[in-house]
């Protein structure tokens, strides 16, 4: 028996709106991982926390709506109480599972290369979805991100350099104006990041 597993996809998670995410485009590409995972070739399919925590009811039945009628669906979630909801006859809960997970993630916001485990006559195999991840990370130095990653900065950025950092595809929570006060530039330009916006902000209060 061939057996597919699908883990932590979490459609609908809270997790999927922090910045830098577009959480609409992040639901997309969940939806695209699991349309790849649904086609699979497999006689059991085992999906845990398919569901994140902002997931409706509506949602949920959406959801459980596309399952195939291919194959067994065993499911297991920490978001949503699945036995609120009337099943089809192909799809059961699953109390524990009989397999110890790898290291492994099929969310795209989890991992950079999101991926499902396939096991078959005793073994274990690792398959990479398509899809590739969307997983922020905070960059400190100006570098462009790696694959599956989507780079943001908390630091504050000044305008004149928000093409710079653009082109070096990382989000930027907040701009400023550089100082234009001679007497102050030579300070200006040796404080920190923080130090300058805090800096700029005083000036243009004080006119």
């Amino acid at each position: 028996m061939k057996r597919a597993y699908l883990l932590n996809l979490k459609l609908y998670d809270s997790a999927d709106a922090r910045f830098p995410l577009d959480f609409d485009q992040v639901q997309k590409r969940k939806k695209s991982i699991l349309a790849e995972f649904l086609s699979l070739d497999a006689d059991e399919f085992f999906m845990v926390n398919l569901f994140g925590d902002l997931a409706l009811p509506k949602h949920v039945a959406e959801i459980l709506s596309l399952l195939p009628w291919k194959g067994k669906f065993r499911l297991k979630d920490e978001n949503v109480p699945l036995e609120q909801f009337s099943l089809p006859s192909h799809v059961s809960l699953l109390d524990e599972l009989t397999i110890e997970f790898m290291s492994f993630s099929s969310n795209p916001v989890e991992a950079e290369l999101p991926s499902f485990l396939i096991e078959e006559d005793g073994q274990l195999l690792l398959k990479r979805a398509s899809t590739k991840g969307c997983r922020p990370i905070q960059k400190e130095t100006l570098s462009l991100p790696e694959e599956g990653q989507i780079a943001y900065t908390l630091e504050p950025v000044q305008e004149e350099r928000l093409e710079q950092v653009s082109q070096l595809q990382i989000h930027v929570l907040e701009s400023y104006r550089s100082v234009e006060k001679e007497t102050v530039r030579k300070l200006f330009e040796r404080a920190p990041e923080k130090l300058k916006a805090l800096l700029v902000e005083t000036l243009n209060l004080q006119g």
